[in-house]
């Protein structure tokens, strides 16, 4: 393995963010603009064969809900605005017919549905009970599979949801409660809620949310008793545009108003449960991980469910390819990592460390190491291994790094130290094992991997004072350099 050079970009998150001073803000002036206050939503939406796509959508305070175009924008942590009030200011009409208009600056408000810890984390506990609503086209009378098959996904067994993630949370969450709803037939024909079935990225999302809850009504009662459902997967008898889509929609159901975690999902989607639990997860507000290829494919990681969703896993005679665990950057943001489980290496000097198994059910060592490296960017450290009831078919057992930026769209990514990074990372370069150490010479951090333990690895991490490993010529034995910079 050679030294690579490398650079990685950090920023600071921001609850105010707009477009730079110069030709974009010239542009901006001249354009008529338009204010909006109310709910900001994100779904993302994803393809079999790769394409993937965000899309974000605001529900006024009068109720009137517009897709808008925030690709412009630098993200600094997609949950900062996700399902959050905002004031929006964006051009109050689009380039092309039918375009989303530019956004061009977001201000998240205070009084939040949900609260914004002062870390970034969005902690999600307790018990957050699903839905089903199984929808029929007009014109396609198809039911792929019946109730009941619907109705067992979310069973507390191995293979059902509910103990899906139950595991992967540490019993931080549960869907107990979680059910599913008979087939019910839409108001209209497929094409008028997906112009070109089977390609493109215009599903009308929202039209089909209110026409399926708006069937289903008189079978659901959305607020649950009191204690309104957290989230509806709707499962449809046919293929909508190019992908599954999964996020979050604000409407009233039933006298609730919020943002109901939500998933749009064909036949293909429903057919390996690892992608209902791929957006299930985009529901709770996750973007996708990825490796550190470069390339714009976010589904080159095969460590977290959130990536490569359907490779490397344990299957289902019932519900086909299941969910892996998430990578441990995406727990400790949903809050499912105790602090005490934690390690963070803060300050310079030589720490080591046992790290666990990600997917052990409970330790009493460390489940990952965060390496802040300034503003919101860090490294991850966490073990894995071919265990437990999802991760039985992961690659192998390393210990496995991630650079984290929440600007990017898919915030962590796996460290490969192949030079160039292989496409997808199920390659000895993303594994890091016994005797490797990983070096970052910018931030004058090394990660080495001393020795295997029963349930994980000793790691141990130096930061800033080992000059004979930072200065130019490496000391020997397997080692990897990255160079970074953080602005």
């Amino acid at each position: 393995m050679l030294p690579k050079a490398r650079l990685l970009f950090s920023a600071f998150l921001l609850l105010t963010l707009c477009i730079a001073a110069g030709s974009a803000a010239a542009a901006a002036t001249a354009t008529p603009l338009t204010k909006a206050t109310g709910i900001l939503d994100a779904v993302w939406g994803d393809a079999p064969d790769g394409e993937h796509h965000l899309r974000w959508f605001l529900t006024d305070d009068r109720g009137l809900r517009t897709e808008l175009r925030i690709d412009d924008l630098p993200r600094f942590g997609i949950d900062r605005w996700n399902h959050r009030r905002v004031r929006v200011t964006y051009e109050s009409a689009a380039v092309d017919q039918g375009t989303p208009p530019l956004v061009r600056l977001v201000e998240v408000l205070p009084s939040q549905p949900e609260a914004i810890r002062s870390d970034g984390r969005s902690p999600i506990s307790g018990s957050k009970p699903w839905v089903s609503i199984l929808c029929k086209f007009a014109d396609i009378s198809a039911e792929p599979e019946n109730l009941a098959f619907f109705q067992g996904m979310y069973a507390n067994v191995p293979g059902g949801l509910d103990h899906y993630w139950r595991e992967v949370s540490y019993d931080a969450i549960d869907i107990v409660g979680s059910t599913a709803v008979a087939w019910v037939t839409l108001p209209r024909v497929r094409t008028q809620y997906v112009p070109t079935p089977g390609s493109g990225n215009n599903a009308n999302l929202g039209l089909l949310f209110s026409d399926c809850t708006a069937a289903a009504d008189s079978l659901v009662d959305f607020s649950n008793g009191g204690s309104p459902f957290e989230g509806i997967n709707l499962m449809f008898n046919a293929t909508l545009d190019c992908c599954a889509w999964g996020g979050s929609r604000f409407a009233t159901l039933d006298g609730v108003s919020k943002s109901w975690r939500s998933t749009w999902n064909p036949p293909w989607a429903f057919a390996q449960e690892a992608v209902i639990a791929h957006e299930m997860g985009h529901g709770f507000g996750l973007p996708h991980s990825n490796n550190s290829d470069g390339d714009s494919d976010p589904y080159d990681s095969p460590w977290d469910v959130m990536s490569a969703a359907t490779s490397y896993t344990v299957n289902d005679s019932t519900y086909g390819r299941l969910g892996k665990h998430i990578n441990s950057y995406h727990k400790n943001r949903l809050d499912w990592i105790p602090a005490n489980r934690i390690f963070t290496v803060a300050n310079d000097g030589s720490f080591t460390v046992t790290v666990d198994n990600l997917a052990r059910a409970s330790t009493s060592n460390y489940r990952m190491i965060r390496i802040p490296l300034g503003g919101a960017t860090e490294y991850t450290v966490e073990t894995r291994d071919q265990t437990g009831n999802y991760d039985g078919n992961v690659p192998g057992r390393a210990v496995i790094i991630h650079h984290v930026d929440p600007s990017r769209a898919a915030d962590a990514e796996v460290i490969d130290a192949d030079v160039p990074p292989a496409t997808f990372s199920d390659n000895e370069g993303s594994m890091w094992k016994v005797g490797e150490t990983y070096v970052d010479t910018a931030n004058e951090i090394s990660i080495r991997i001393d020795s295997a333990t029963a349930n994980g690895f000793q790691v141990t991490v130096t930061r800033g004072d080992a000059p004979s490993i930072f200065e130019d010529g490496f000391e020997s034995g397997n080692v990897s350099a990255w160079t970074t910079s953080v602005e």
